[in-house]
């Protein structure tokens, strides 16, 4: 099991280039496969267009088609961002429903223009964040969930 700050840096990482995901749609995925392996020290799994292996089951996902797939990280360190263009009506609020009803606490929920925002859940397991964004083919879902592992300093620290 890495660090906690090794796994956070990982997950900000995947984060970054991610966000970058949707500027570089047209290209190959090979720049973004390239910035995240050396991030990571090479353990990443592009999907695609599926939900990578191993996502957990019970982070909610709004239906939709998926996008973008990625998991970065081995083992309890493992990582998971994907992208579901969710349709024409925002997914935000029920969104931060969907994590409420299952059990995980949302930190921050900021609602922006049209419809677009970010809930920020924490969980026993999971750890992450939710990107709703208005874009020309509708709304986007875009998921970066972590392990929550030990990422908070005990007491002392």
């Amino acid at each position: 099991m890495g660090s906690p700050q090794r796994r956070i840096s990982a997950t900000i990482a995947v984060v970054i280039a991610l966000g970058l995901s949707p500027a570089l749609s047209g290209c190959s995925s090979n720049p973004i496969e390239n910035l995240v392996e050396q991030a990571t020290g090479g353990k990443v799994e592009l999907g695609g267009k599926e939900i990578p292996e191993g996502f957990p089951s019970e982070i909610p996902l709004v239906e939709g088609e998926m996008q973008f797939g990625i998991a970065a990280g081995e083992g309890e360190s493992r990582g998971y961002n994907i992208t579901i263009l969710a349709g024409a009506e925002s997914p935000l609020k029920a969104i931060e429903s969907d994590f409420a009803d299952a059990g995980f606490k949302i930190q921050l929920q900021g609602s922006g223009s049209e419809g677009s925002g970010t809930v920020v859940f924490t969980g026993d397991a999971w750890i992450g964040a939710v990107i709703v964004a208005n874009t020309d083919e509708g709304y986007t879902a875009n998921y970066t969930v972590a392990p929550a592992g030990d990422s908070e300093p005990s007491a002392g620290e």
